[in-house]
């Protein structure tokens, strides 16, 4: 049996995140009524401690009818489910990523009010790894996304803990 190299793994590994980012990239009708961000995950010390090496994309379109994201997750534990939410810093913050996103701050801390990601149809339910440790989320609002929507975090979620959030284990920057 032949094994990869950790240097080819990761080549091959961001091959498939590229891939999978291009086939989810919408293309704005206009650049007037949509704009695009995009980011690299990288992993926080929390998911460096759990032995974990991140990686993928992170993208957040705006358009006047809404926000939508997607993320796509490599280096995951698999089939274990994450949270993953709009945050309201950058990932270089003393306190990465900050807080949850919120359109109306104190409005409430989840869906409708923020932005999560998840692999099924209800938002709340978090992205879970598949076997091969990649996870695919999507999300939307029906409000437009201020500019301080900062960054994507996933969380990994305790023992007894929700998707509304757990220790920080992966930022994208926006």
């Amino acid at each position: 049996m032949r094994t990869l190299s950790g240097r080819t793994r990761k080549r091959g590994r961001w091959a498939l995140v590229a891939l999978a980012a291009a086939a989810t990239m919408v293309v704005p009708a206009s650049p007037a009524t949509a704009a695009t961000t995009a980011g690299r995950f990288t992993t926080l010390p929390a998911g460096e401690a759990q032995g974990l090496d991140i990686g993928g994309v992170a993208i957040l379109t705006r358009t006047s009818n809404g926000t939508t994201g997607r993320v796509v997750v490599v280096g995951l534990q698999p089939g274990v489910t994450y949270a993953s939410h709009l945050h309201n810093q950058p990932c270089s913050a003393v306190n990465p990523g900050g807080t949850h996103y919120m359109n109306v701050p104190g409005a409430g801390t989840t869906p409708p009010n923020e932005l999560w990601f998840s692999s099924a149809a209800d938002p709340a339910a978090g992205i879970t790894a598949n076997r091969a440790g990649v996870a695919v989320g999507n999300g939307s609002a029906s409000w437009v996304a201020r500019p301080d929507a900062r960054a994507v975090i996933i969380h990994a979620i305790p023992v007894g803990g929700t998707t509304a959030g757990g220790p920080k284990i992966a930022c994208a920057d926006l």
